[in-house]
Order: structure tokens, then C-alpha cells, then sequence
């Protein structure tokens, strides 16, 4: 009976045990137990899956966690949302210009984060992916001292990092139009291809002109050849031209047509 309720003792021990240990780990991990923290609100246009206790970053280190989340928001949020991103851009000279078509924030997420953290006003919060598992979080990035630490209850706008399914929709919108003109010009190279083929064909008006050219070429090839016409007669030609120069018959021929004139002028001296 004794030993019975040593045992129950026993156990009884160790599930408290268990027990303090449980609550004392809920506590060292609840935020704000051991360290102040300072709330601050963050508009996005979506709340993409993002889960309370979801990390907060500051430039890559965790300072705190997601503790509420609100969507819709009212339209006077929205706007003094707006006009915060407004303003942020206008500050700095160097951030990317203002999109044509402005954000419409859906959601408010407050994030509690240590107050010893160096956040500053102008710092960028973005709602970016961690690691393969997809873990949503909030990182606020590029900050400067000189505007000044951010008070408790600050609001800032958000950027969220496109998703994948949303970077491949992007994606797609800049290639279309590239592939839309690239379609086209196929099109033109492959009517430019159907031109020339029509132009090279056996029936086509180039390649008749070319048999000609060539049946000319063969024609004058015949004509100027050894033993063309032509070349017979030049040769004649020229053997009758040294024949006359060797025997100086065109000497002698030139003399009497000489005599002959005077002749004949003398005749018609007398007869008239």
C-alpha cells in the first residue's frame, strides 16, 4: 500500500514538473516578459498568408513578431496610408518613382518589436518569403538616422515582394509584347522565305532570264570561237590584207586609179 502511493507521488512530481517547465518556457518566449516593446502599423495591399507570430526583421535580424492583423481597413486608413508612401518617396531622391496606378492597401498588420531596435521613420517594410517552406515575414530595410527613430504607433506603407506565381505573371506580361513583334517578324521572314522561292522557281521570270543569258553566253561563245564563222572570215581577212602588202599591190592599185583620174580630168578639160 505504501510503495502503491510512492508511486502516485512520484508521478504526481513529475507531471508538475513538466508543468512549471511548460510555463516557464511560455513565458520566457511570450514577447514584452522580459524586454519593453513598441507597436507599430504596417499597410499592405495583401495580407498574402501571413500568420500571427509571423517573424519581424530588421534588416535580416527578428526584433519581434506579428501580433494583430486587420482587412478590411477604412477608407481614412487607406488614404493616410497613401499619403505616408507619398511622402516617403518624396524624401528620398534616390527611390524608385511612384507607380502610375497607386497601391490600394487591404490590410493592417501591427507588429510589436523591441524597443531598443534602431527603426527608423523612413525605413522600408517589406513582405518578403524565408527559405523553401515559405514562411511569410515582414523586414524593414534602409533606414536613415537623420530622419529620426520611430515612436510607438508609427504607420508605415508596406511593399510585398511578388510571390512566384505573381513574378511569373510579370514575367509573362514583358515577354508578350516581345513575343507578340518576335511572332510577326517570323511571319515576315517566312513570307520574304515564300518570295524568293516563287523568284527561284524553275518557271519564275529570273531563272528564264538566266537560261537566256546563258544561251547567249553559249551563242557568243560559238561565234568568237576557232572555228566559228567569225574566226574563219578574220583569219581571211587578214591573210588577204598581208597578201596585198607583201606583193604591194595597193601601191601599184593607187597609182593607176591616179593615172586613170588625171586621164580623165584631161578629157573632160578638152571636151569642155
Amino acid at each position: 500500500m505504501q510503495l502503491q502511493r510512492n508511486e502516485v507521488l512520484t508521478g504526481l512530481l513529475v507531471v508538475a514538473t513538466l508543468a512549471v517547465l511548460t510555463g516557464i518556457l511560455v513565458l520566457l518566449g511570450a514577447p514584452g516578459l522580459f524586454r519593453p516593446l513598441t507597436t507599430y502599423k504596417i499597410y499592405f495591399d495583401n495580407a498574402a498568408g501571413i500568420k500571427l507570430g509571423a517573424p519581424v526583421l530588421l534588416a535580416g535580424r527578428k526584433i519581434g513578431q506579428v501580433a494583430k492583423l486587420y482587412s478590411p481597413v477604412s477608407k481614412e486608413e487607406r488614404q493616410r496610408a497613401l499619403e505616408v508612401g507619398r511622402s516617403l518617396r518624396g524624401a528620398d531622391a534616390n527611390s524608385t518613382p511612384a507607380p502610375e496606378k497607386a497601391p490600394r492597401y487591404e490590410v493592417r498588420i501591427d507588429v510589436q518589436v523591441d524597443r531598443s531596435a534602431l527603426l527608423y521613420r523612413d525605413s522600408k517594410a517589406r513582405m518578403i518569403t524565408l527559405g523553401l517552406l515559405g514562411e511569410v515575414a515582414i523586414d524593414f530595410t534602409e533606414g536613415t538616422e537623420a530622419s529620426g527613430r520611430a515612436n510607438s504607433g508609427e504607420l508605415f506603407a508596406g511593399e510585398r515582394v511578388p510571390d512566384f506565381g505573381e513574378a511569373i505573371a510579370s514575367m509573362l506580361d514583358i515577354i508578350a509584347p516581345v513575343a507578340t513583334e518576335a511572332t510577326a517578324t517570323f511571319k515576315q521572314l517566312e513570307l520574304t522565305a515564300q518570295n524568293l522561292s516563287h523568284i527561284t522557281d524553275d518557271n519564275s521570270e529570273l531563272n528564264l532570264a538566266l537560261t537566256q543569258f546563258k544561251t547567249l553566253g553559249e551563242h557568243l561563245n560559238q561565234l568568237t570561237g576557232p572555228e566559228s564563222p567569225l574566226s574563219s572570215s578574220l583569219t581571211n581577212l587578214k591573210q588577204l590584207t598581208a597578201d596585198l602588202t607583201k606583193n604591194d599591190n595597193i601601191a601599184v592599185t593607187l597609182q593607176n586609179f591616179r593615172v586613170s583620174s588625171e586621164k580623165l580630168k584631161s578629157t573632160l578639160t578638152s571636151l569642155g
